[in-house]
């Protein structure tokens, strides 16, 4: 019985998880027209950052449930409230800057 339980636990939970998409070549093609500075190295540090920043308070949002302006809002406001629960600065300035630009581009999908 406990294992079924735990099991239906698991597989919950791992139902719930985003699964976020890499940024490809084509994706750093967009990003470039955006941005002219953004290439696909500075994508994949978004996503990492934005894995390792944002899911340490809340569970991922998928790129796709906001638009440019929501993650052009969001962004910057949860990293400083991310600074000030931590007291000091953990993303600063070019993480926030890659997270969004991932976060934007992939929103697109």
């Amino acid at each position: 019985m406990k294992k079924i339980i735990l099991f239906t636990f698991v597989l919950g939970f791992t139902a719930c998880t985003v699964k976020l998409m890499p940024p490809t070549k084509a994706d750093a093609d967009f990003a470039a027209k955006k941005y002219s500075d953004c290439n696909l190295a500075q994508l994949q540090k978004g996503k990492e950052s934005y894995e390792k920043y944002c899911n340490s308070c809340h569970g991922l949002k998928k790129p796709t449930s906001q638009t440019e302006e929501g993650w052009n809002k969001m962004v910057p406001m949860m990293s400083r409230k991310a600074n000030k629960k931590a007291g000091s600065v953990i993303v600063d300035e070019n993480t926030q800057n890659a997270i969004l630009r991932y976060l934007v581009v992939m929103s697109r999908k």
